[in-house]
């Protein structure tokens, strides 16, 4: 059945504030650094066409800005992509609600989405609550997604991730056949252009990163990986995977998934184990039905 949903052209306006890191940044700089699903000579035509605004002010190419300006960006009229807006709520407290999360919709408002977006939804849904992931999930990553209901739950849920001690399982639907029954990937993760992470030390910036993984079925060129990150970097799994040559099944960006014209896809989050402050809440998210005849076969 297909439950995505499109929405009619909107006109879109984004509010942000700069961030620290940013600061003494050119502002056609900043935009292709933070925003990096357009490149600085796109966002150079939007400043020259007066579609960016800096603490009231139109702004003007090659402005420095300085940590917490308030920047406006005028997207103007567009129609955002369709995406599966369903929440399955798998629990909720008075501190957090967690969600079996479909493919495709982002968790917050990011290139073309807007209201097309998790956040934007709850907004709908619980109106006058503010909605804080607390993790941050892919548009074609389904399964567990954690929001905090307030400033000190998402406060403190935000240090467990930074300690590392929120436990993660997924599941991942790759092409290929792995090597081994299990095996471990230790390379770090950075930035070459654009948001489009690599493996390597030599690439600038980049982190260590390590991402355990269990071979648990295969079926023709197709195999169902169980995976562990031990770290938390952006695209991690994906990018760990596609390294050895077992890229996500019907992914755009790092396998093949311009190839593949269906609404499924490769990577679940299963399992998740954290503390919010005296309460210990563990969380499982079924799977996709396409998932299925590959745990079949495990079992």
């Amino acid at each position: 059945m297909n439950r995505l949903h499109t929405i009619p052209p909107t006109e879109q306006v984004y509010r942000s504030h700069v961030p620290p890191q940013y600061d003494g940044f050119s502002i056609e700089k900043y935009f292709a650094t933070r925003f990096s699903y357009q490149d600085e000579e796109e966002w150079s035509r939007q400043i020259l066409a007066g579609k960016i605004e800096v603490n009231g002010k139109t702004a003007m190419l090659g402005q420095q800005l300085s940590a917490s300006d308030l920047t406006v960006t005028q997207a103007g009229l567009r129609t955002e992509p369709a995406v599966d807006r369903t929440l399955n709520m798998i629990y909720q407290d008075k501190m957090v609600r967690a969600f079996n999360k479909n493919a495709p919709i982002p968790v917050h408002p990011c290139g073309r989405y807007f209201q097309n977006s998790m956040t934007e939804v709850l907004k709908q849904v619980y109106p006058g609550e503010v909605p804080r992931p607390i993790q941050r999930l892919d548009v074609t990553t389904t399964g567990i997604i954690v929001f905090a209901r307030t400033r000190e739950a998402a406060a403190f849920l935000m240090r467990e991730f930074k300690q590392n001690r929120v436990e993660k399982e997924y599941l991942a639907l790759v092409e290929g056949i792995p090597q081994s029954k299990q095996f471990s990937i230790d390379k770090p993760i950075g930035r070459l252009k654009g948001s489009k992470r690599f493996v390597g030390k030599d690439i600038l910036h980049s982190q260590s990163a390590q991402t355990d993984v269990e071979w648990l079925a295969s079926i023709g060129e197709r195999s169902l990986l169980k995976v562990t990150p031990r770290s938390g970097r952006t695209n991690q799994i994906r990018v760990h995977l596609a390294s050895v040559g077992l890229p996500i099944y019907n992914d755009s960006v790092y396998g093949q998934g311009e190839k593949v014209c269906n609404q499924e896809f490769g990577l679940h989050h299963r399992r998740m184990r954290f503390q919010c402050f005296d309460t210990k809440i563990e969380l499982t998210a079924s799977s996709p039905e396409h998932f299925q005849p590959f745990l079949e076969k495990e079992k």
